[in-house]
């Protein structure tokens, strides 16, 4: 140090000091610190979106296979089922009793007065009412073809 105050160095040492971070820097600073967090970053997000898409995907599978195992009816024929008749546990050739028994056996269930979801009822009441279509429409088609 001694050496440096003897050669005139501590004046320019203290303006360097005082006008160290202009503009120049500031902006190499910036740039710097947004490329070595923000792009890390940016991938940590991209890495996230597809994250959770894959867990969707694998959601879809594991459903596919879950209906694929039950021994109720083949995955082909459950694909084509209607979400109402899923709902009650029937299959496309059903009388308007069928949905009707079917839909007296899960109001027993999902009932408000037993402790079932108002939602899960009404929903349940939108699908019985759309199966019944479904077997009114299926019967006269088959009373007219029989014609």
């Amino acid at each position: 140090m001694e050496m440096l105050r003897d050669v005139g160095a501590t004046p320019i040492l203290a303006e360097t000091a005082r006008s160290w971070p202009d503009s120049v820097d500031l902006a190499a600073l910036v740039a710097f610190f947004a490329i070595a967090f923000g792009l890390p970053a940016f991938g940590y997000v991209l890495m996230v979106i597809d994250f959770r898409r894959y867990l969707r995907s694998l959601r879809r599978a594991l459903v596919v296979l879950t209906r694929s195992v039950t021994p109720n009816s083949p995955y082909w024929a459950r694909r084509d089922r209607p979400p109402c008749l899923e709902t009650l546990d029937l299959a496309l050739p059903c009388t308007e009793e069928q949905v009707l028994a079917a839909y007296r056996r899960k109001v027993k269930e999902m009932h408000p007065d037993k402790g079932g979801s108002l939602h899960k009822f009404l929903q349940l009441q939108r699908h019985f009412e759309q199966a019944m279509y479904l077997a009114r429409s299926h019967s006269k088609v088959r009373t007219v073809s029989v014609e």
